[in-house]
């Protein structure tokens, strides 16, 4: 395997492809480290991108081109928008010159200069004032020029893209455009022929909800009502109430269970909670409670009398 040549230097931009030729036809030259390095540009092997120089463009972000570029020191300054206030377009008139660069009134500027440093200074202060008048008047005239180029192009570009929204379809668009169901391209949405019916419909189920919450609301406010005699209102009640529910002989004065036991909770005097099948059981008179079974009809005829009586009164009757 041949050795390898020395990275070659990076060419400068104004080198042309006729000299980088020439270069390359000229013989080897020989590279030591004891010696100086001669001026002469190096010899640039044909497999090297090098070979063929072409030049760089404005915006190119290799590293060639990085390197070749100057560094930039500091920034340039954001200019002042000095025409943006709502007046600002008075600054070049003679009105706001006079108001805002006036020229001196006093008596001893109307003199004549007592020395050349003062006649300096009033040449500087003039000079100044000249120079702030004639450069507020160019700054205007430019920007109405950057304003008037800024309209005309951003008319020309709605305008081009108007035409471009209103312009008919390409005939080699239409041709190559894949084809689509007709149907789908019927996005109008169309209103339920139906719709003061089922609004109809909607009102009437949204009544029927109201009065329904209405009722139980009632009834609630019926049964507070009923129960309101047993509340506890005062601390002789809460006493009595407390020295009933805890005495010691509580649960022997409920007497005897409905299974003949001595009671001691209230498990033992009211039983389980009802469950559904405790219910059913109890319509078909198939419960194996001995008291259930045992109720006569009397007693079931008054149940049923109460709840009907309170469906037809609209609130809850006083009993068990």
């Amino acid at each position: 395997m041949p050795p390898l040549l020395p990275r070659p230097a990076l060419l400068p931009r104004g080198i042309t492809t006729k000299r980088t030729t020439t270069l390359c036809l000229r013989p080897a030259a020989h590279f030591s480290s004891s010696t100086p390095r001669s001026s002469t540009p190096q010899r640039i092997p044909p497999e090297s991108p090098l070979f063929i120089n072409i030049p760089n463009p404005p915006q190119d972000q290799s590293i060639e081109a990085l390197r070749e570029l100057k560094p930039v020191k500091g920034h340039l300054p954001i200019p002042r928008q000095i025409f943006k206030e709502r007046g600002s377009h008075m600054k070049p008139q003679n009105i706001w010159r006079r108001k805002h660069i006036p020229l001196p009134t006093n008596a001893k500027s109307q003199q004549p200069p007592r020395s050349e440093k003062q006649a300096w200074k009033r040449r500087m202060a003039e000079l100044r004032r000249t120079n702030l008048r004639q450069g507020l008047r160019a700054l205007y005239r430019r920007k109405r020029r950057t304003d008037k180029r800024r309209e005309a192009a951003q008319a020309k570009k709605a305008a081009e893209h108007k035409a471009a929204a209103i312009a008919p379809e390409r005939e080699d668009d239409r041709i190559t455009r894949a084809t689509i169901n007709p149907e789908i391209l019927k996005t109008a949405v169309l209103r339920d022929p139906l719709r003061f019916e089922r609004a109809l419909a909607s009102q009437e189920r949204t009544n029927a909800l109201i009065a329904q919450k209405s009722e139980r609301r009632r009834d609630a406010i019926q049964e507070l009502y009923m129960k309101a005699r047993s509340f506890i209102v005062n601390e002789s009640d809460l006493e009595a109430e407390v020295n009933k529910l805890f005495a010691p002989d509580y649960w022997k004065k409920m007497g005897l269970s409905a299974s003949g036991f001595e009671v001691r909770n209230i498990w033992d005097l009211n039983g389980r909670p009802q469950t559904v099948a405790d219910m059913l059981n109890e319509v078909s008179r198939t419960s194996s409670t001995a008291v259930k079974s045992f109720e006569t009809e009397k007693t079931r005829t008054l149940k049923r009398q109460k709840e009907v009586a309170e469906e037809l009164t609209g609130g809850k009757l006083d009993g068990d």
